[in-house]
């Protein structure tokens, strides 16, 4: 939607635009200064009303949902229509104008035209969580009580007090902190505990990646013994992407229960896992790649809330919670160790040294995503690896970084391929036909004469989860589809009669099947040298400027601009 002019969309509100508010405009145009006045003419609710189109601009968003934009002090605030917040707003404005206290009965009527109006009487606008992206640039929400927040574009970042997007707020957010110019993102380690430099250069790009709420981004899953300091390395990451009251959260009981938490939350944190059911693990997926999510509004018969959401999702566990090879694949497996107890230092101290870095750190991402921005464009992969997007934004953030769009690429490859050795371990159907190929290098037959096979080479104890009808095994051959093609076997169906298998090794993969990390995937990038950090190094191959990831949104977008009033009577009412 185009921007409409500053006085125009006032206007479209049906607000005086030449005035400020005082208490004399309400006693000019004899309206009514109580609520128990008899000899009142103007009913409070009309006042009521009035006083919000004055002030306010009004939309809906969505879900059909309706807000108003209020400002006050310079500050200005996005409210839900039902929300306490807007409430508050209203009562107060009324008592400043009036000084008289609106019936419970006058507000609701207020409350209910509003909402009519927002919802049939005023555009739609899109409404995002902590990040957003427009126009080739990245909108982070402070969450502060000035509603600053922060642009970054691919020439660097600042912070707007009216910024062209609007998010919706919940009361668990925290506050960013205002960020400082010229740290080292690689400064974060100072404070983990990740021993691989591989993992260090993941967790930097993910990072960076959080940022980017169009593009699918894998959950860092910390993992490993008791005292890795796994809660703690989750801490920090949400910190500085997603600071809330709330710092980890459990998946709820249901799948309404879990979407919920995925909705209200920017970066939700799972802390301690055991396991995760499959009914979560799908949901997982969705969250992570994106999707929606439908459950019946409260109060209604058939009506429907949808929640649509894409999220950066943190995970720990002692173990890794799960081996379902789909949500496997959205996975960042950052394996810790055991802090000796000579390095270890309590919370207090722990914390002070970050809080104390943090500032510098968060600019220092605020500078990675501007850099990725920078570089995102020009990046082509000559082979999309799990996660692509993922992927290229790494990938552009390393060019940025001096670290170099090949050498990323080279460590997401080997990545996949820990990932895939985690479903081979865990799975016996997986081993077992691992086994088999790497005996007869290829096989034939149907899937009831391949279970019997198998069968036999197990013991007759058969672990859980083995296949126990042909059925059952020609759905796990679907899960395992795509990890038996990273070892090097194929799996091909033939409809002659009795829905033959072959299972192959392929060509070109060695005698005895393994997970080994594939030969290095070169990344193609376009760069002028002349804009590369000093540290950094061409990349092997140069290919035209094409693939561009675009993360522009289409959706709705809203104003450049939304009311600018001058500070008026209406006093504020907001916690």
């Amino acid at each position: 939607m185009n921007a409409p002019t500053n006085e125009n969309a006032l206007r479209e509100q049906g607000v005086d635009t030449t005035e400020d508010y005082t208490a004399k405009d309400t006693a000019a145009s004899g309206t009514a200064q109580g609520t128990d006045d008899k000899d009142d003419k103007t009913p409070t609710a009309k006042v009521l009303i009035d006083l919000a189109l004055k002030h306010c601009t009004l939309f809906h968003d969505e879900r059909g949902d309706g807000y108003a934009v209020t400002t006050h002090n310079d500050i200005r605030r996005t409210l839900k229509l039902r929300g306490k917040d807007f409430r508050r707003w209203l009562s107060g404005s009324y008592y400043t104008a009036t000084k008289k206290a609106a019936n419970n009965e006058a507000i609701s009527t207020a409350m209910s035209v509003l909402e009519a109006k927002a919802t049939f009487d005023s555009p739609q606008y899109e409404l995002s969580n902590r990040f957003a992206m427009r126009d080739s640039a990245i909108y982070i929400d402070m969450v502060d009580a000035y509603w600053r927040v922060i642009k970054i574009t691919a020439e660097g970042w600042e912070i707007m007090d009216k910024p062209p997007v609007l998010f919706r707020r919940y009361s668990h957010q925290k506050p960013l902190p205002d960020p400082v110019r010229g740290g080292k993102l690689s400064d974060l380690h100072r404070h983990l505990a990740i021993k691989s430099e591989e993992d260090k250069r993941l967790i930097e790009a993910w990072l960076v990646a959080s940022a980017f709420p169009n593009s699918p981004r894998p959950a860092p899953t910390f993992h490993g013994p008791q005292g890795a300091s796994k809660t703690t390395s989750a801490r920090i990451l949400k910190s500085i992407t997603d600071p809330s009251v709330t710092e980890s959260v459990d998946l709820g009981k249901s799948p309404s229960d879990l979407a919920q938490i995925l909705d209200h939350h920017g970066v939700p944190c799972f802390d301690n896992l055991t396991s995760i059911p499959a009914w979560a693990a799908d949901m997982l997926c969705r969250a992570v790649s994106g999707g929606a999510f439908s459950k019946r509004e409260l109060y209604s018969d058939d009506s429907d809330v949808l929640m649509i959401f894409r999220r950066p999702i943190i995970i720990t566990g002692i173990n890794i919670p799960t081996h379902a090879p789909d949500l496997l694949d959205r996975l960042l497996l950052i394996e810790l160790e055991r802090i000796p107890p000579e390095q270890r230092m309590d919370e207090a101290t722990f914390w002070k040294g970050f809080d104390a870095d943090c500032p510098g750190l968060f600019g220092a991402l605020l500078d990675g995503i501007a850099g990725a921005l920078k570089y995102l464009p020009d990046i082509k992969l000559d082979r999309m690896p799990r996660m692509a997007d993922f992927a290229r934004v790494a990938c552009a953030y390393a060019e940025h970084t001096g670290v170099g769009a090949k050498t990323m690429l080279d460590i997401i490859m080997q990545h996949t391929s820990r990932q895939t050795q985690e479903v081979v371990d865990a799975d016996p159907v997986a081993t077992a036909i691992i086994d088999l190929i790497k005996e007869r290098r290829k096989w034939e037959g149907t899937a009831s004469e391949l279970l019997k096979l198998l069968n036999g080479s197990q013991p007759p104890h058969r672990p859980d989860g083995w296949p126990k009808q042909a059925n059952g095994l020609t759905r796990k051959l679907n899960v395992l589809h795509s990890t038996l093609n990273e070892v090097g076997i194929s799996i091909r169906r033939h409809k002659n009669g009795e829905r033959l298998l072959t299972l192959e090794l392929k060509p070109d993969s060695p005698s005895a099947p393994s997970v080994s990390p594939r030969s290095p995937i070169h990344a193609g990038l376009k760069v002028d040298d002349k804009h590369r950090p000093p540290s950094a190094t061409p990349s092997a191959s140069i290919h035209n400027r094409n693939n561009v990831l675009d993360d522009t949104d289409d959706k709705g977008d809203i104003p450049a601009w939304l009311p600018d009033d001058p500070d008026s009577d209406v006093a504020e009412f907001l916690i």
